[in-house]
């Protein structure tokens, strides 16, 4: 029987085994799922491959390797085509083209940040039009790092407690269509939001441990929770609705262009897929 789901203005049709790999290729230990301009699903592993890619009806188109790479947390891709993995138990932020070839690297992993300093088991990154790069940093820091293309930093702000502009653990960033950077503050339940030098403007509630955040191409922002649940608001922070992520938590979370919702299952080692209906 055909599951369907709500999720703010439409429904969804639930669909679980819509990728096609070879016998000997499971997926294993996934954390990230983000989509391109051309319809592929890329998929970021804690193991090697560390990269999949696949076309949006889920046949596989290549897959990355680098041994160095075992501890990717969340990535995100650019409008100029560069696929930014934050390599968390490294502290670094690993840039490939979409060859998979590494452009930059930014970060030591052999020198951790300190208390404030970037990076620190970093959590996530979020690029700029501009290519300044706001990260989360996320395990070992409370804090987000604005950095310039180059990779150096430009400004730090965070630091432990629950109040504004402080943080538990900092575990998803992203700068949104209105240049405004939002930041999950997991175990604080929220998402805190700033203006890109880091002023406090406000927070989205309704979360219990939130994950990942991903806005739209018209604005709306996707959020993964612990409940477990992705929950759509508006981007003024108004709550649209919510549906089961059907794992035990859906860390990653992202939308191609036909409006489909894609959902890494962590523990489950699942890429759910979400196909609106018309």
């Amino acid at each position: 029987m055909m599951e369907v789901f709500s999720l703010g203005h439409y429904q969804y049709r639930v669909k679980r085994d819509w990728i096609k790999l070879p016998q000997n290729k499971p997926l294993n230990h996934i954390s990230g799922v983000s989509t391109d301009n051309d319809g592929h699903i890329y998929v970021l592993q804690r193991s090697n491959p560390f990269m999949l890619i696949f076309s949006n009806d889920g046949e596989l188109l290549d897959e990355w390797y680098d041994e160095t790479l075992s501890d990717g947390h969340y990535f995100r891709l650019t409008n100029d085509g560069r696929v930014c993995v934050v390599d968390r138990n490294h502290h670094r932020i690993v840039i490939f083209n979409r060859s998979g070839q590494i452009l930059q690297v930014i970060g030591d992993q052999q020198n951790p940040g300190r208390l404030g300093i970037p990076f620190n088991h970093p959590t996530d990154v979020s690029v700029t039009d501009q290519g300044n790069f706001f990260v989360s940093d996320g395990y070992g820091n409370f804090s987000v790092h604005h950095l310039d293309s180059n990779g150096e930093l430009i400004n730090t702000w965070g630091k432990p407690g629950k109040g504004k502009g402080e943080f538990t653990v900092p575990h998803s960033v992203l700068v949104d269509q209105r240049d405004r950077v939002l930041v999950v503050d997991r175990e604080n339940n929220r998402v805190q939001i700033f203006n890109q030098s880091g002023t406090y403007l406000g927070e989205i509630n309704h979360l219990y441990r939130p994950m990942n955040i991903y806005e739209d191409k018209d604005g709306f922002l996707y959020v993964t929770d612990q409940t477990p649940t992705v929950k759509l608001f508006h981007s003024n922070g108004e709550l649209l609705g919510r549906f089961l992520t059907l794992g035990t938590i859906g860390h990653g979370v992202t939308v191609d262009e036909n409006g489909d919702v894609y959902i890494a299952e962590m523990f489950h080692d699942e890429i759910i897929k979400f196909i609106r209906l018309s």
